[in-house]
């Protein structure tokens, strides 16, 4: 990928697609002229380059004068795209109090989100670190699993739990790696409940928190979150049911021993 490539997928980042970049840059590079002298160096066909030379003006990032009754097309500094960036967020901004009613007004609706990949699992476990400090969330927990697909990324992911003070309720698959994680359960703001995995497997990943469910399933690398008050209450005392049995199933195991 050569330089002007690179920039080229950098300002699409910012909502200039490839056409209009690029007749940006030749213009920039021309130093100022004719469109069809700025579409040639953009490669860009002739028929389109005025129109996109127009947009671009609309823009903010390209502007015309006339020299010997011809029109004439200059690249705007390069500065300017600060501005247009600032104006579009400013823009956004302005709009967001009026879309955050829209969505109140339709609150009993649940929503539903959906997640692929490791990234795509890792912004699941990305969305509980929004609850308010002090708050709780609760889990349906395999720790071999998580630290099968997330090793690198759980430490940090807990550190930055326990600096939003957001505590932490488990109930976890027994195993090697869920007793050495219950091991560290004080510093990191967490109870955790063990249950046999032979009798309670536990295929799937499930936090409650908030108003909303997450639900990630390591083998298919993908996860939903459903987002919904009556939903989560709902998920939330039968949690509540499954915790007080854990800790029967657990007292039971003990006495096996």
């Amino acid at each position: 990928m050569d330089q002007a490539d690179d920039i080229i997928e950098k300002l699409a980042e910012i909502g200039i697609e490839e056409k209009p970049a690029r007749v940006y840059l030749a213009a920039l590079e021309v130093g100022g002229g004719l469109a069809s002298e700025i579409g040639k160096a953009a490669g860009v066909e002739r028929s389109h380059t005025y129109h996109i030379l127009e947009q671009l003006i609309q823009d903010g990032l390209i502007y015309r004068s006339e020299r010997d009754n011809k029109l004439i097309f200059a690249a705007q500094s390069p500065k300017q795209l600060e501005t247009i960036v600032k104006l579009k967020l400013e823009h956004a901004r302005s709009i967001i109090p009026e879309l955050l009613m829209m969505e109140g007004s339709n609150q009993t609706k649940p929503k539903m989100r959906l997640f692929e990949g490791l990234e795509g699992i890792k912004q699941l476990f990305e969305e509980t670190l929004e609850l308010p400090k002090d708050s709780e969330m609760l889990a349906y927990s395999s720790a071999e699993s998580i630290h099968d697909y997330l090793k690198e990324y759980v430490p940090e992911y807990l550190k930055r739990r326990v600096r939003h003070v957001i505590a932490q309720r488990a109930i976890a698959e027994d195993s090697e790696d869920a007793r050495a994680h219950k091991l560290n359960d004080k510093v990191e703001l967490r109870e955790t409940r063990l249950v046999d995995r032979e009798k309670f497997p536990f295929k799937n990943e499930i936090n409650i928190f908030g108003n909303k469910i997450m639900i990630a399933s390591y083998k298919d690398l993908m996860g939903v979150i459903i987002e919904s008050k009556d939903i989560a209450d709902t998920q939330r005392a039968i949690f509540e049911l499954a915790w007080i049995g854990a800790k029967e199933v657990t007292k039971d195991s003990k006495r096996e021993i």
